[in-house]
């Protein structure tokens, strides 16, 4: 009877992943995998609102993001319809923080099963690509982006295209490529552009080297899998991409320079993560204080000892041509982009994908019995490499200190060298079966010491008490204020508007719609990954429609215009009486060139006494302020993926909402569709008649329609060409 080894590459990962997961939920978080940072404070608080919301029909717009956003294009990003997160769905939202620990558990499980599935066709004993399916698992990748919770999605499903795309090729089996593109595709459309470079690059290094036998009808199918699996993914991929377009993180401002040569210690970096243990990005051990790049490539308990041992003998197979061919993609900025849409801000977030083949070559080495000698002199080499590049920078960049974390720094070093030693001692044994045992159980421990110690390292210093996050994330500190109102915060946890259902602007959010940040440029904020409006900026809470204000420092802001309302035992609500309600009108206008043209600080004042138009809306509305409009504003409700107000006015008028103008608005008056001006670099305004406007905005996503379409089309196109003979 045929043994079970993808089995046993699953529960190997399940294991493993248990290690590390389950004593920090007993040793602290009280049944609550906590971290640091993006974990805690987005991917929970994230994931707890979209488990709501989608329950209660919210899956177009979003309120609880600050002044609004649409759905699916926000979130598609943070793995929206993965699978993994289609999991917590079937619980109530508020499981999800215990639930967290456990899917995390089950990522690395599915990433050791399907990496040993990719990995089984390139060696003959099915154990190695055990072995392998550890090392990609839980690779130095795996470990230190454990912040991320949405990355180990991508990584847990991104071995089944390379493993289809060899079905497909190798042995003729349709379907499956096309399915596994469109799941890549709808778990992380994002991540799913890089994966399709890999695809790319995997693909032409095969057909060259001719590890590919391909002819006309495999092309075809290709061409034809790859349409259909994109296809699938259309209700995903069209609203998202459009979405995403005005997104300043997404980049391509290139110069020559820029293109040629990374900046600051990139190069340091790549070669630290070639030979040295995984480091948390928050609190590095060298080189920088922190780094959120996720540049890592170490393998758990090998290194890159045995890859390095495999690329010298074999430079000249396919999978080293292409390792070869991806480190060369590393070294430059803009072939490192091409995995990441091409923008200019540097990540090594695809690293992962090198890491897979990393694993292949390492097991061919063990399996092939390739000496290891020149693998362990090259990571000599690397090393020193490593060394004079590092005191170069040192003595010229004008740092002040190079090792921040000397323990950290220590153990990385000892370990290494140690691992180092402990896989020359286990290359002599003969027979296969033990030695494998025994590179497994090293694997374990490895991962099980830097897996704990990671996560050990990331938790310090992030809360105030122990009890802290719990409330924050239970729900115990909830902010309870009318639904329909805006707030701000100072001094408290970010993203409390996702657990609390209250719409508030202190937020850490990368994905807003593009006029969020055409908004805040207008007026110099610096806004990228977080919103804090100061409370000492009055004139822009008072514009933003911001009533209340929860001060968790206690720090008494009542010097700044604010009243105080009540104290709760974690914070203290304050009054702002002359926040402007998210509707109104104003009595005069200025041009966007004469907004432009402002000093920063004048121009969140003026937002409050007129409306900023362009030069033909000047032309078309200029009447309207002749006189001024004498108005109530009125029965304002945020509703399910819209919104209504009553505004009743003594003549025509523009009124102005402060919420982000989106081409997927469409604003009636009276039951009678109206145009959407936008106004004030990104909000939105519509014009309304003397008497009473009965207004009601809804919103649809530009792009989901087409995309629903395409998507049935492909799925349709799907099932005919699995019947049909090509």
């Amino acid at each position: 009877m045929k043994k079970k080894y993808w089995l046993w590459a699953f529960l190997l990962s399940l294991l493993l992943g248990a290690i590390i997961v389950i004593p920090n939920i007993i040793l602290g978080g009280k049944g609550i995998y906590t971290l640091f940072a993006d974990l805690n404070f987005q991917q929970i608080p994230f994931n707890k609102m979209i488990n709501e919301a989608i329950k209660s029909g919210n899956i177009l717009w979003n309120w609880q993001n600050e002044l609004g956003s649409n759905f699916i294009g926000t979130f598609s990003f943070y793995n929206l319809f993965s699978p993994f997160n289609i999991i917590g769905y079937l619980f109530p939202a508020k499981f999800f923080p215990y639930l967290i620990g456990p899917i995390f558990i089950l990522k690395y499980a599915v990433a050791g099963l399907t990496s040993y599935l990719f990995l089984k066709r390139y060696v003959k004993n099915p154990k190695y690509a055990i072995i392998g399916s550890l090392l990609y698992s839980f690779s130095g990748f795996q470990l230190t982006n454990i912040i991320f919770y949405h990355f180990h999605d991508i990584v847990a499903f991104f071995p089944l295209l390379l493993y289809t795309l060899d079905n497909l090729i190798y042995d003729n089996k349709k379907g499956g490529f096309a399915l596994v593109l469109a799941l890549c595709a709808i778990t992380n459309w994002f991540f799913f552009i890089g994966q399709v470079v890999f695809l790319v690059l995997y693909f032409l290094v095969k057909v060259i080297t001719k590890e590919y036998k391909m002819n006309k009808k495999k092309f075809i199918q290709l061409i034809i899998e790859g349409l259909i699996g994109c296809g699938i993914a259309a209700f995903v991929l069209i609203p998202s991409l459009l979405f995403t377009m005005g997104n300043p993180r997404v980049n391509s401002s290139w110069t020559l320079s820029s293109m040629l040569k990374h900046g600051g210690t990139t190069y340091l970096e790549i070669l630290r993560a070639l030979i040295m243990p995984p480091e948390i990005m928050s609190y590095r051990s060298i080189i920088t204080p922190s780094n959120f790049t996720s540049i890592e490539l170490y393998l758990p308990f090998v290194g890159c000892v045995l890859a390095f041992s495999y690329l010298i003998k074999n430079y000249k197979k396919w999978d080293s041509i292409l390792l070869l061919i991806l480190f060369v993609f590393m070294l430059y900025p803009i072939l490192n982009s091409t995995f990441f849409a091409f923008t200019t801000n540097y990540y090594a977030r695809w690293f992962y994908m090198p890491i897979l083949l990393l694993s292949l070559v390492s097991i061919k080495t063990l399996e092939e019995k390739i000496k290891i000698k020149k693998g362990i002199i090259a990571t000599i080499i690397i090393g020193g490499l490593f060394i004079i590049l590092s005191i170069h920078w040192f003595k010229h960049s004008g740092a002040k200190i190079f090792i921040y974390d000397k323990p950290y720094f220590m153990a990385s070093i000892i370990l290494t060298i140690i691992s180092i030693i402990a896989l020359m001692l286990v290359s002599l044994i003969k027979k296969e079966n033990k030695k494998i045992t025994i590179i497994i159980i090293l694997i374990f421990i490895s991962v099980a010491y830097w897996g704990n110690y990671l996560t050990y390292t990331y938790k310090l210093k992030t809360f105030k008490t122990e009890d802290s996050y719990y409330n924050y994330v239970t729900g115990k500190d909830n902010y309870n204020v009318d639904k329909n109102v805006r707030t701000n915060s100072v001094g408290c946890y970010y993203n409390s508007s996702y657990l609390y259902d209250v719409k508030n602007l202190y937020n850490w959010n990368s994905n807003l719609n593009s006029t969020d940040f055409e908004f805040y440029y207008s007026l110099d904020y610096p806004r990228v990954i977080q919103t804090e409006i100061s409370v000492e900026d009055k004139s822009l809470n008072d514009f933003l429609a911001v009533q209340y204000i929860f001060d968790c420092s206690k720090i008494n802001i009542e010097n700044y215009g604010y009243k105080l309302s009540k104290k709760e035992n974690t914070y203290d609500l304050y009054e702002n009486k002359d926040a402007k309600p998210v509707g109104f009108i104003l009595n005069s206008y200025m041009s966007l060139s004469e907004f432009k043209n402002l000093i920063t600080m004048e121009k969140p004042k003026v937002l409050n006494e007129k409306i900023i138009l362009n030069n033909e809306q000047i032309k078309k509305y200029k009447n309207l302020f002749e006189k001024d409009t004498n108005y109530t504003s009125t029965d304002f409700k945020y509703l399910k993926n819209s919104f209504k107000s009553t505004i009743t006015t003594d003549k025509s008028a523009l009124v102005l909402y402060t919420i982000p103008y989106d081409k997927g608005w469409k604003a009636f008056n009276n039951k009678e569709e109206v145009k959407i001006e936008k106004v004030d670099n990104g909000l939105m305004a519509i014009k309304v008649a003397k008497g009473k406007n009965n207004i009601t905005f809804k919103y649809f996503p530009p792009g989901l329609k087409e995309g629903l379409i395409l998507t049935i089309i492909a799925f349709i196109s799907y099932l005919i060409y699995m019947k049909k003979k090509i």
